[in-house]
This record gives structure tokens, C-alpha cells and sequence, in this order.
């Protein structure tokens, strides 16, 4: 823990948001010289009336290094502002879907508090988040090791199904929306016709589910042993397909996004949230929205 004035970012969700949050503080931090803290009081928090999915911190299955802000330096930054002599605003909170240039104003002490998913916040930092920090700390168990190889020797593309809390969770589906059969079976086809895509890799939280629902194009395979504890391999094997169908997921985006390669087409649903028609910024601009 820093003892010093620091960048604290609050983590928020599942894996893939968690990363949006790493990834943004992370660039901030280099950019300003400055220590990254992170803050998990939300994620340890468990209220009796809460209507989120819990979750647990998933980070440390990452060679990023972490480091945590105690609760008493979390609270004494979650004030609107510092003492008026100091003039100094010590708690940025997201305040809406798109990017905020403010964001890179923000100066050690301050808690970032939000989702922050554009890559425009860490574009700076991409070579060192793909190759380094959000790589995983052990080497890939033998099926994953297997089922990579395979990837990795044909045209392949990853196709991501949310389901999970995304049906079972009323404020969930009510927020996210649950994409359609025909997205992900029209993208298939796009990837199939348009870049000789040969075999489809389904990843999901339910892919007994997805198997019933989705019929694709080419052969595929179900990955289904990647669970709990494990789901981070499910973003290295994703990173190394060719191809990206994504959910409105951001563990998908990250899965699409780690994958380096400038030939690379990912296609993603035009609409990431439930009723929203105006565009937002989550989706980078050479990804096709469909």
C-alpha cells in the first residue's frame, strides 16, 4: 500500500469490467508518474437488499501487479472535495456511457469511480496490456494448451453467448438486453463468406443453452471446462482466433480486444444497452456493429 498520494480506481463487477477499470487507472497512473491503488470495498461489500450480481476480485489470475487502497484512504477520498484550501476535487465519478476528456486531467489523490469502457482512456498502453499485464501469471493447462493449437491452425472465430444473469437477473436483463439467435447466426455467416472463417469457437456461461439455440454455419466447438476460478482462460483462448463475434458483454470485448492482430474483424451488436439507440463509445471504430 502507498503511503503517498496515488490514482485509486474502485472495481466494480465481473472480470471484464474489471479490467475497463484496471486498464484506465493503469494508464493514468503511467502517465502521471503516479502509484496505482485499487479498491475493493465494493466488490467485499455484500448488502442484504443488494440487486447486482456479486463478485469477487479476478485480477490477481494476471502478471498486472495490485496493489490496495485501504477502506480509511477510500473514504477519505469519497468526499466531493478536498478542504476548500486546497482546491483539489478528489473523487471523479463517471457520469454517463461516453468518453470523458476530464478524465486525463485527474491528479494524484483522486478515486476514479465508474466503468470506464473505451479504450481511448489506456490506447496508450495497449502493447503493454496485451503483452505484459493482462497476461496470465500460469502457464495453460494441457485441454487449454490443446484446444489453442487447434485454434491457432485454422481460420478460426470466437463467438461469445451472455446469458447467465443477463436472463436470470431482472435488473440485469432489464439494463444489458439479451442479443437474438439471428445476430449471432447473420455474423457467422458475414465471417464465413466474407473471410473464410472455417470453425467457430462458442464460448459462454450456458453453452448447453447456446448449442440448442445458435445454429452456425461451420463446424464448432463448445468450450465448456473453463469455469469459476478458470474463466480468465476463456479470454486467452478467445485472443488467439482470428475473429471476433462479441455479446454486449465486456468480457467478450476483451476477449476481441487482446487479440493483437490489425487483420483481425470483430463484429459486435449495434445496440449495447437495453433501449439505447444513441451511440456510444464502448465499441472502437474499426469493429463492425451489426
Amino acid at each position: 500500500m502507498s503511503s503517498g498520494p496515488a490514482i485509486v480506481v474502485r472495481l466494480m463487477g465481473g472480470l471484464g469490467n474489471q479490467l475497463f477499470q484496471y486498464a484506465t487507472g493503469h494508464a493514468l497512473a503511467h502517465r502521471t508518474g503516479t502509484p496505482l491503488l485499487l479498491d475493493r470495498t465494493f466488490l467485499d461489500e455484500r448488502p442484504t437488499d443488494m440487486v447486482w450480481t456479486p463478485r469477487d476480485l479476478a485480477l490477481d489470475a494476471f502478471q498486472a501487479p495490485l496493489a490496495f487502497a485501504s477502506p480509511e484512504q477510500v473514504a477519505e477520498l469519497r468526499v466531493l472535495r478536498r478542504p476548500v484550501a486546497l482546491r483539489k476535487q478528489t473523487w471523479f465519478r463517471e457520469r454517463d456511457k461516453h468518453f470523458d476528456p476530464r478524465l486525463a486531467q485527474q491528479r494524484a489523490p483522486v478515486l476514479l469511480e465508474g466503468f470506464w469502457q473505451c479504450e481511448r482512456y489506456f490506447a496508450e498502453r495497449s502493447a503493454a496490456l496485451r503483452s505484459e499485464l493482462f497476461k496470465p501469471k500460469e502457464a495453460p493447462t494441457e485441454p487449454n494448451q490443446v484446444l489453442a493449437e487447434h485454434i491457432r491452425n485454422t481460420n478460426s472465430a470466437s463467438v461469445h453467448v451472455r446469458l447467465g444473469d443477463y436472463l436470470t437477473n431482472t435488473e440485469a436483463a432489464a439494463y444489458h438486453g439479451q442479443l437474438p439467435s439471428h445476430y449471432y447466426e447473420a455474423a457467422a455467416n458475414e465471417l464465413a463468406e466474407d473471410q473464410g472463417v472455417e470453425h467457430f469457437f462458442v464460448f459462454s456461461d450456458e453453452p448447453a443453452k447456446v448449442a440448442e439455440r445458435i445454429r452456425l454455419p461451420r463446424p464448432a466447438t463448445f468450450v465448456a471446462h473453463n469455469t469459476g476460478r478458470q474463466s480468465h482462460w476463456d479470454l486467452w483462448l478467445m485472443r488467439q482466433c482470428k475473429h471476433h463475434i462479441i455479446a454486449n458483454s465486456s468480457f467478450s470485448w476483451w476477449g476481441a480486444w487482446l487479440n493483437p492482430s490489425p487483420d483481425k474483424v470483430v463484429i459486435a451488436p449495434k445496440h449495447w444497452f437495453a433501449g439505447d439507440r444513441v451511440p456510444n463509445d464502448i465499441v472502437p471504430p474499426t469493429w463492425l456493429r451489426r
